[in-house]
């Protein structure tokens, strides 16, 4: 019981923390994606405005799925992709400070953890497994 709200606690923390980062570039493209965008293009990244929309879609979709438990594999695969890229095209490149690495960082690591141990007891992905 005690792993089982570990991983809920992980769960709706980052989870919680992907959809808070990424909402207002998802819910106001026009707005926030340019600055995205240029940052993306002044790093060198190869299509910076597909990217862009790429990794903020994939931090809130996968947010959300997290604070489901929904396709928590599925989801950790995509966001565990999304900021390694984050951490070898952005933070490596730039030789940016550990401070600011360590939130690309985390989610890698909580990625990996869901995607190896899956989303625990408290989720949809559990209840539809009871259910098979």
């Amino acid at each position: 019981m005690n792993r089982n709200l570990g991983i809920l606690a992980l769960r709706l923390a980052f989870g919680f923390q992907l959809v808070k980062v990424s909402y207002e570039n998802v819910i106001h493209p026009a707005a926030n994606m340019p600055q995205f965008v240029a940052y993306l293009q002044s790093l060198g990244f190869p299509f910076p405005t597909p990217g862009a929309y790429v990794s903020a879609y994939t931090e809130f979709i996968g947010g959300i799925l997290w604070l489901l438990g929904f396709q928590t594999r599925l989801a950790s695969a995509f966001v565990l992709i999304n900021f390694s890229v984050a951490l070898g095209m952005a933070h490596l490149h730039i030789n940016d400070s550990y401070q600011n690495t360590m939130p690309s960082l985390n989610l890698v690591a909580v990625s990996l953890f869901l995607l190896l141990n899956g989303p625990g007891r408290y989720s949809i992905d559990e209840q539809f497994s009871r259910m098979r």
